[in-house]
């Protein structure tokens, strides 16, 4: 049994044993108990999960609490087992969470959007999916110029990979929506030979291309004919404008409709583009 959880049943016992009058001989049985509720409580108490936050109702209290990932929890890594304690200060007590979200970043933004909707913040609607293309389209150089070429690597030297990581962060951080889409096209489209290893990863890192927008004469010339209205779909996205007019000097308020329109466009062509090209932001998933 995982240490944490144990630790919750045995002070949930305490808790049950004090509650009985502090009986003898009725370990066994409150331990018992306390552990029913605490499993019972792991496997049903079905959390809200975020890009940032954890949210949980205490068993407890029935109070839900919101963890973030980096200031309470102290770890962005998925939870699939994790003891906490209650964030209500009459509360207090610990107790297990698991059941976390595993989405791709992109994906768990656009999924975040939904309750930023739901509360009419149309605003950070726009900002989210926008945000979501880009996180996408780094995403997808990094499978391409680093997963794909570590996992397929004899040596797997984590050195390399780390030091060609940052170089290729380095290089991408001075572009904005248009560069990034631009690269994403130019490298599908265009199709150039993905690297095998990471001493090729580092030759292509080393000369870099300009981003440049393939025309539409070459999409429609894509071997890959299923991927052609998707790839389609990103250029004509105007995602990043309406982006630009919400944080720049205008402050623009969008309406609902135009939520609707971008978030449709979004997720009508971001989901089935990660899965026809097999993209994943955990990187065990290329070492198989």
């Amino acid at each position: 049994m995982h240490s944490h959880l144990e630790q919750a049943i045995k002070e949930r016992a305490h808790a049950i044993w004090e509650q009985d009058g502090c009986p003898d001989g009725k370990a066994l049985d409150h331990w018992l108990r306390a552990e029913t509720e605490i499993i019972s409580s792991s496997l049903y108490s079905i959390p809200r999960t975020s890009y940032e936050n954890f949210a949980v109702e205490c068993p407890w209290c029935q109070k839900e609490g919101i963890f973030n990932r980096r200031s309470d929890l102290q770890t962005c890594d998925p939870i699939t087992g994790l003891t906490v304690a209650c964030l209500n200060a009459e509360c207090g007590r610990s107790f297990w969470i698991a059941g976390d979200s595993v989405n791709n970043a992109h994906e768990m933004l656009i999924l975040d959007m939904l309750e930023l909707y739901e509360r009419k913040h149309y605003m950070n609607c726009i900002l989210n999916l926008a945000q979501a293309y880009e996180v996408f389209f780094s995403l997808y150089l990094r499978v391409n110029l680093l997963f794909k070429p570590f996992g397929s690597d004899a040596d797997r030297d984590i050195g390399m990979f780390n030091r060609l990581d940052e170089e290729l962060y380095n290089e991408i951080k001075k572009y904005g929506f248009a560069d990034m889409r631009a690269l994403f096209l130019q490298h599908v489209v265009i199709g150039s030979p993905l690297p095998r290893n990471l001493t090729e990863a580092e030759a292509v890192l080393s000369a870099f291309p300009k981003p440049q927008i393939p025309s539409d004469a070459a999409i429609k010339a894509m071997t890959d004919t299923n991927l052609i209205p998707y790839i389609e779909a990103v250029k004509k996205s105007r995602i990043h404008e309406m982006r630009n007019l919400v944080v720049h000097k205008r402050a623009y308020r969008p309406s609902r409709e135009e939520v609707d329109l971008a978030y449709k466009d979004t997720t009508d062509t971001l989901p089935a583009l990660t899965i026809r090209l097999d993209l994943n932001d955990d990187i065990n998933y290329y070492l198989q």
